[in-house]
């Protein structure tokens, strides 16, 4: 499971605590188009992590995770994000990104 050193995109993902998972520079043409995990490379089910279209060098890209390497990246993130959030260190249920940050590591789902 190879987590790079990736950086989430600024414009595209809808969801903006999917939008903090930083994804690899470098994707193969399956890992683009969502049928291999983006950081591990495994072959992709049902089960599946959709990490939201994203805008990269001027293609649409449809990236997604296994739950494993999904909840990796969204404790990576977590950790990013809570220190700055006033609403995470104040009472972390009230942001609504941290949650889904910590939802996404729990148990990587969405």
């Amino acid at each position: 499971m190879s987590h790079g050193t990736g950086h989430p995109p600024t414009t595209g993902v809808a969801d903006p605590a999917l939008a903090l998972l930083a994804i690899p520079d470098r994707l193969s043409d399956v890992q683009r188009a969502g049928r291999v995990c983006v950081w591990g490379g495994e072959s992709l089910t049902a089960t599946a992590v959709r990490l939201g279209a994203r805008e990269t060098d001027g293609h649409t890209i449809f990236p997604s995770g296994c739950r494993s390497c999904t909840a990796t990246a969204a404790m990576t993130a977590l950790l990013q994000h809570a220190p700055d959030c006033a609403a995470c260190v104040q009472h972390a249920p009230d942001c609504a990104i941290g949650m889904a940050l910590i939802r996404l590591t729990r148990d990587g789902q969405w």
